[in-house]
């Protein structure tokens, strides 16, 4: 990643729009090995602001105490400006990160006339590789913002690549703190390692919990086999009520066609018979069509007749809900001004404190005070209870739902009774006429049919029964298996993967603790060998131990006598402490640049350009170094020409009282 500019409006002693161009090209830093930006400056004249700038528009408060809020962001707008007549300011800070995205973070503060900030804005957008437009992100609250910028800039690493040169010493004498420890643990990756095991770990206890409460693979296995005889019995009876449907039929259009002979026969010989088989005719028409009016509207209609009555209660019940509803919105919006009140006076100090009760006593008397003095007739009785909760749409389906009266199936049966009766009646009438034919052939033929029937239809029926019969049981085995394999899993299956999940626990256990010696190894040795190249001594140490646990540094003389580095001085505790740096940098899978402030202040020539050629030149791809007057000599600008990519000044107006950024930081030696 690498910070491309940085962009003041108005901002502490930065007047007017500046910027700070940082980006280093890629082929700059490859081919010309320049890989430092250099601002330079007096005391005072915004190089810790620049330094802070960085820390807040990315981090915000996080890691600040109040006080130290106070004091650095309390007083962000240019006073100038301000007595211009100018109420807010901001700061911007454009970054590209190692995908190609272009990150413009934006903090904008807002002030009234007496100098007080009324509020902070947020904003953040990204634009796209390639894309000519960037898209602005959400930013709800503070905490939306940071994990957008732990994404990229991970909070616990601020301390190791934005840092006060003079105070870098504090890194090694923090290094047995809980803060330190945690921060590298973070850094390394290790804290990522142990929190994979912990969700691991989870995942094997919530396995373990599934298999108390599972099923084995035979009791469902039990259950699918009772549900496929089941269905060959179901398939059996469907094929045996298809057949006799079929001969029901066939017996049906039989004394049909016998009874249509026989008609003819006695229509031919009489005209009054032929008159009774055109009544008859009309009657069986009639009969017919009311039979298939009947099914039909017991078709549409069973269900609403059968619960006829309880959609009629449930209706009622509905619409006294509905009300209870209604009620206690207007009892709400009623009450809420006495709520709000009693609200603000009941979290008030009381002496002597009341207790829980008296306080419910005292709001539910006040209540009904307010209720009578208010005259609130929007009361809901004591026994209003909702026992429905339904949606809008059910409710007026339900309300809105027709019902059928059993009475409308009641004339139908009727009238077809009255229509059998009838056509019974015409019937025994044509067998009484005179007849000049013999129709007793046809007569039998007719019983004999009639007979079979009748037979057919009670064993169809005792098919129908079982069939019944079979669905249900279908159904109960249907529930009962949706119950079992609800149950989560298998017994099997989970068994198998309790033991996948441990196989990896202790996999991962032991990958972290080889990792971990490896990172331990490889940190020892990139610090010694850094600390070998910075310290003027080579021979100055006769040991270096990193401690795996604490991740700690220890250091010994000649004599392998522990030397304590509380003791050094505090150039020399700066070279330890920049030496770590470079360990964690280097183990990390981290690529950040580095804004360090007066890192030279405190330092001889010696390791100062020690510092510069095996330091900053090799740490990071984009090193922003601020430094004061304090730290130029004419071997540091030489060495700084050589591998400084960009160079800024910081001039201060005294009479102004703001600074103006120029370029051309070499121009300060020559003044």
């Amino acid at each position: 990643m690498l910070l491309k500019k940085l962009i003041f409006d108005n901002y502490k002693t930065f007047y007017g729009h500046q910027e700070i161009d940082l980006y280093i090209p890629k082929e700059v830093g490859e081919e010309e090995k320049k890989n430092i930006i250099l601002l330079g400056g007096l005391n005072g004249a915004g190089k810790t602001t620049i330094l802070k700038a960085i820390i807040y528009v990315l981090f915000g408060k996080r890691g600040m105490t109040d006080s130290e809020f106070k004091r650095l962001f309390s007083n962000v707008i240019n006073n100038t400006f301000f007595d211009e007549g100018g109420r807010e300011c901001s700061l911007s800070l454009i970054l590209e990160t190692d995908t190609g995205e272009e990150w413009h973070l934006k903090v904008k503060w807002f002030f009234n006339q007496l100098k007080i900030v009324t509020h902070e804005e947020r904003n953040l957008s990204v634009k796209q590789p390639r894309s000519k437009h960037a898209k602005h992100a959400r930013i709800d609250n503070i905490e939306v913002y940071n994990k957008f910028i732990d994404k990229i800039i991970p909070y616990h690493a601020a301390p190791f690549f934005i840092f006060d040169g003079e105070e870098i010493k504090e890194i090694i004498l923090r290094q047995n703190s809980h803060e330190m420890k945690e921060a590298i643990h973070k850094i390394t990756g290790m804290d990522a390692y142990n929190q994979l095991l912990t969700d691991l770990r989870s995942l094997k206890d919530s396995l373990q919990n599934k298999l108390a409460k599972s099923v084995s693979q035979i009791k469902l296995s039990n259950i699918q086999n009772e549900l496929e005889e089941v269905n060959q019995t179901i398939n059996l009876l469907e094929t045996k009520k298809k057949k006799f449907s079929l001969e029901i039929k066939n017996f049906e259009e039989r004394i049909q066609k016998a009874k249509e002979e026989r008609n003819n026969k006695i229509a031919q010989n009489s005209k009054s018979r032929e008159s009774i088989i055109k009544q008859q005719s009309i009657i069986a028409t009639k009969l017919n069509r009311e039979k298939e009016e009947l099914d039909s509207f017991l078709k549409n209609n069973i269900i609403n007749i059968m619960l006829g009555d309880k959609i009629t209660k449930l209706k009622k019940r509905l619409k006294i809900e509905n009300e209870i509803r209604h009620q206690k919105i207007l009892q709400n919006a009623s009450l809420a001004p006495y709520r709000n009140f009693m609200d603000q006076l009941l979290s008030k100090t009381i002496n002597p404190p009341l207790t829980t009760e008296q306080l419910e006593q005292i709001q539910h008397l006040g209540e009904e005070v307010w209720i009578k003095e208010n005259a609130i007739k929007h009361t809901i009785p004591s026994d209003a209870v909702e026992m429905h909760d339904i949606s809008n749409n059910d409710y007026n389906y339900l309300i809105n739902l027709s019902i059928k009266d059993k009475i409308h199936a009641t004339n139908f049966i009727n009238k077809i009774e009255k229509l059998q009766q009838d056509y019974s009646a015409l019937e025994i009438e044509i067998r009484n006429a005179p007849e000049a034919v013999n129709i007793a052939e046809e007569n039998n033929m007719i019983d004999h049919l009639t007979t079979a029937l009748g037979e057919i239809n009670l064993r169809s029926k005792t098919i129908s029964k079982k069939l019944k019969n079979a669905l249900e049981e279908k159904t109960n085995l249907m529930n009962k298996l949706s119950r079992t394999t609800g149950q989560d899993e298998t017994l099997e299956n989970l068994q198998e993967q309790l033991i996948q999940v441990e196989k990896v626990i202790k996999t991962m256990e032991q990958y972290i603790t080889d990792v971990t010696t490896m990172k331990a190894t490889f940190m020892k040795e990139e610090f010694s060998n850094m600390l070998q190249k910075l310290f003027r001594k080579q021979d100055e140490f006769g040991k270096i131990e990193f401690d795996i646990d604490s991740y700690t540094i220890r250091l010994y003389n000649d004599r392998l006598q522990e030397i304590s580095i509380q003791d050094r001085s505090a150039g020399e505790m700066q070279m330890i402490s920049s030496a770590l740096i470079w360990a964690l940098t280097k183990v990390s899978d981290l690529s950040l640049p580095m804004v360090i402030d007066t890192p030279l202040g405190r330092l001889d020539s010696y390791h100062r350009n020690h510092l510069i050629n095996y330091y900053y030149k090799e740490l990071s791809d984009q090193v922003i170094i601020l430094s004061t007057d304090t730290e130029i000599t004419e071997e540091y600008v030489q060495l700084m020409e050589s591998h400084s990519y960009k160079q800024y000044m910081l001039d201060y107006n005294e009479e102004k009282k703001y600074t103006i950024i120029k370029d051309g930081y070499f121009d300060f030696i020559k003044r």
